[in-house]
């Protein structure tokens, strides 16, 4: 593509990192929040049910039907309180149904939460949004083979900055962002690769979403939370989608890249063995990486 096409696309994208984004990341974090308020709450009722009629026993995840449900949301929960990352109200919600939280910290209070599920941008995230964002929409330009294409691809781009967003405010990755990648990243690999590039993406997704639940599967004793969250499987789904014939090199600049941020924050003191980390900035740079190399393998 031409420079001036380019440098307008750049531009495009910078408006859209700073008003676009933010917006979007504001109301999908409140989504989430309603979405998993909801869950917590009928899940707590659904507990409380379970322990009155079976009082020396817990649900078991993987028991099928009404048990097994109550089974996950206990799992999660017990994981969250570990983490540290259930708020006062919780703990107490929980200690009251007979859940056992002695040892457990809280980590603030409901309205802490609430703003950690809002975003609120000062003019410097502004300023980092439409930086990120005009650089992604400057090299879709430069490496889509058309302006239909380059397009897609910075729609990609731009939900994926919003899951960024709300991964690092909130360690959430919204449904909605995964599946507006989804649709245009496939859109995209039909545009660039045609059928070939799409399909490949597609098994890259059923891959990685097997992938995924026999890990949760097998690692569940050790990590009863999941050992991948529900959030990076649907985006990993949808960044295979995304990418196509690039996927493998996508997962392995995501994976080298996390694994280095592992390692220097735990030689700094500010990670241990075990920790999680906000996967969706080095879920973008799969994005990044894999749309090229699977462009030029086209």
């Amino acid at each position: 593509m031409s420079a001036p096409y380019v440098i307008a696309a750049s531009v495009l994208g910078c408006a859209f990192g700073w008003l676009l984004v933010p917006w979007a990341s504001d109301v999908l974090l409140h989504r989430v929040r309603e979405r998993a308020d909801a869950w917590w709450d009928e899940s707590l009722e659904a507990y409380r049910a379970f322990k009155r009629a079976h009082p020396g026993s817990e649900p078991s995840s993987a028991a099928p039907g009404a048990e097994g449900a109550v089974g996950i949301w206990r799992d999660e929960a017990f994981a969250a309180g570990l983490a540290g990352s259930l708020t006062e109200e919780r703990l107490k919600a929980l200690a009251g149904v007979g859940f056992k939280v002695g040892g457990l910290e809280a980590a603030g209070t409901a309205d802490e939460r609430g703003r950690r599920y809002s975003f609120e941008p000062r003019p410097r995230s502004r300023m980092l949004c439409a930086a990120a964002l005009g650089a992604a929409f400057a090299v879709a330009a430069a490496i889509a083979p058309s302006a239909p294409a380059a397009a897609m691809l910075g729609i990609c781009s731009a939900a994926m900055a919003t899951a960024v967003v709300c991964d690092l405010r909130a360690r959430a990755i919204p449904l909605e962002a995964c599946g507006l990648m989804a649709v245009a990243g496939t859109a995209f690999q039909l545009l660039a690769c045609g059928p070939e590039g799409a399909a490949t993406g597609l098994a890259v997704a059923l891959v990685v979403a097997a992938g995924s639940a026999l890990a949760n599967r097998l690692l569940g004793a050790r990590c009863p939370g999941g050992a991948v969250g529900r959030g990076d499987v649907r985006c990993m789904g949808a960044l295979s989608l995304a990418t196509g014939a690039g996927a493998l090199c996508g997962f392995a600049a995501c994976y080298v890249l996390a694994g280095l941020a592992a390692l220097a924050g735990c030689v700094a003191g500010r990670l241990k063995l075990g920790d999680g980390m906000p996967m969706a900035p080095f879920l973008s740079a799969w994005l990044a990486c894999g749309a090229a190399v699977g462009v030029t393998l086209a």
